[in-house]
């Protein structure tokens, strides 16, 4: 016959046995126990409460970034929150930058930065990577914005274009990896992005593409961002759509898509469309972006209406003490007009 624990409780009227089951355990020892492994979970998952809130997660691993020259950076920037592009036909980029942060910037665009924002200019990587990006459009020199101070405050960054364009910012990694952009195109981005060369694929693409035989591509970790001048379009082809555009309207494509150029069809096409003889032809899948300014397009159009020698023009005064006999010829023509009157 099975036996089972029980408890025998004595009192001056009678004597009563209680099984073990139904008797209550101390709560004492129930919080301690929870307290216990409560502390042991805290201190493996390196989690520190706080006041509001004792189990909150206040702690963070290490997330420093280096670049491929060297430049260590204690966390990236998430453009989501501390950027903010202002503007509607001309438009800037303002960066918010932390402690430890670093911004890498096209040398030369800088509007503004505020206290505690320092800003280091160096050719990212020695002579040979400065080179690389002046035949991308780029500067020689590329300048790196960093907040130095660590009292838990932030600085800013704005930065302007020498034309007046949109900026559109893109995430490399989410474009396949890699964005090809006209030669010029890149404003600013996260310090560990590359630049690298990317050549057309014939010599005709190269002489009538529009874009030149150098390309601008984007690779590494991060995000950039790039201006296109007048309105900012952006397109998705379906895997073998292609798409011709006119030369210079080109301002990035995505991993996938291929670059090319066509012959124009039609004589009064080629002579009289104004797109010149060829067209660029982009063939998906992949994402494209287009511009409807491209600022050699007005750059020529400014350079086609300024008169040259010979003809009627702008009258620009000199300095000078005395006339000249045109000067004076003039001035004794002007008298005997009005005298013959």
């Amino acid at each position: 016959m099975a036996t089972t624990a029980a408890t025998t409780i004595r009192s001056p009227l009678r004597t009563t046995t209680l099984p073990r089951s139904i008797i209550p355990r101390p709560q004492s020892s129930r919080q301690s126990t929870q307290q216990r492994a409560w502390l042991s979970s805290s201190s493996s998952s390196n989690v520190t409460p706080s006041s509001n809130n004792p189990t909150a997660e206040i702690a963070t691993p290490s997330t420093a970034t280096t670049s491929t020259d060297g430049v260590v950076a204690a966390r990236p920037i998430d453009f989501d929150v501390q950027s903010k592009v202002e503007g509607n036909e001309s438009q800037i980029v303002t960066v918010t930058l932390e402690p430890g942060q670093v911004l890498r910037a096209e040398s030369g665009a800088l509007m503004y930065m505020t206290d505690g924002v320092e800003m280091n200019t160096t050719t990212g990587g020695g002579l040979s990577a400065g080179f690389q990006r002046m035949l991308t459009g780029q500067n020689f020199f590329i300048s790196d914005y960093r907040y130095t101070r660590d009292d838990g405050g932030t600085g800013q960054v704005a930065l302007g274009t020498d034309f007046p364009s949109k900026i559109v910012r893109l995430n490399v990694a989410e474009y396949g990896g890699k964005v090809t952009c006209q030669k010029g195109a890149l404003l600013c981005a996260s310090h560990t992005i590359d630049i690298q060369m990317e050549f057309s694929k014939n010599l005709s693409t190269g002489f009538f593409g529009g874009e030149g035989f150098v390309l601008q591509g984007l690779t590494g970790t991060g995000d950039v961002f790039v201006k296109a001048g007048g309105t900012l379009l952006r397109r998705e082809l379906a895997d073998g759509e292609p798409l011709r555009i006119s030369s210079g309207c080109l301002v990035a494509f995505s991993a996938g898509v291929d670059y090319d150029v066509q012959m124009v069809k039609g004589l009064t096409n080629m002579f009289g469309g104004g797109e010149g003889m060829f067209l660029t032809t982009l063939t998906g899948p992949g994402t494209v972006w287009l511009q409807g300014q491209p600022p050699e397009r007005m750059i020529g159009e400014i350079a086609r209406r300024v008169p040259s020698g010979g003809g009627p023009g702008l009258v620009v005064p000199l300095g000078g003490g005395g006339g000249g006999g045109d000067a004076s010829s003039s001035s004794s023509g002007g008298s005997g007009g009005e005298s013959s009157q």
